[in-house]
């Protein structure tokens, strides 16, 4: 005959070995993943980026103004192979010569600009862009303005938002940008390449 404290043991030897049996199920199924889905795996960001709702990883890095030229000129020196910018207001000539910087070292770099926008040296940017070998057109004018404001980086990643290339919006204006990672990336890329052949060419002047 079972004694009391037996019979008081058995509920919860029984929890323990379900519990037991459900960690090890756990850990099979993890097990199965990293060995089926490697390459998803490996590809997400790190535990501080934020995920986006899809089945592929993506990552999202919030910048603000004032103080964000540094992460700028950061992103633009990391390009290896390619830059596309389609910039509303382009007058700062510090982030020009970064641009023609990395134009110089084999970097292909493309850049829309407004024409419409009244800056004193918007044509002195695109003339210093065009001497440093970098290619520069007129957004078109099918659209009432081409207010758009984003960088592609080897068209892996994209900085977009309200930041214009300008000292103050990186230096007096609250501002409200984001570096995008993974496949959002691509939807910017379509829309440069659509916006580049109907974009007039620049061409030098002397102002």
């Amino acid at each position: 005959m079972e004694s009391k404290s037996v019979r008081h043991l058995n509920p919860l030897l029984s929890f323990l070995l379900g519990a037991g049996a459900g960690l090890v199920a756990g850990l099979l199924i993890a097990a199965l993943i990293v060995l089926y889905f490697p390459m998803q795996i490996a590809a997400c960001p790190a535990a501080d980026a934020l995920p986006f709702l899809s089945s592929s990883c993506a990552s999202v890095t919030p910048l603000f103004s004032p103080g964000t030229n540094d992460e700028i000129v950061s992103l633009i020196r990391s390009a290896q192979k390619s830059i596309d910018v389609e910039m509303y207001v382009f007058t700062d000539a510090a982030l020009a010569s970064e641009l023609g910087d990395a134009a110089k070292r084999g970097v292909i770099v493309r850049v829309i600009l407004e024409p419409r926008v009244e800056a004193s040296n918007l044509n002195a940017i695109a003339s210093g862009l065009l001497d440093s070998g970098v290619q520069v057109r007129w957004a078109s004018l099918k659209f009432q303005l081409t207010h758009s404001k984003f960088m592609i980086i080897d068209n892996k990643l994209v900085l977009v938002g309200s930041i214009n290339f300008s000292k103050a919006a990186q230096t007096k204006n609250r501002e409200a940008a984001a570096i995008l990672q993974g496949p959002p990336v691509q939807s910017y890329v379509d829309i440069f390449e659509t916006d580049w052949p109907t974009a007039g060419l620049a061409r030098k002047t002397a102002n």
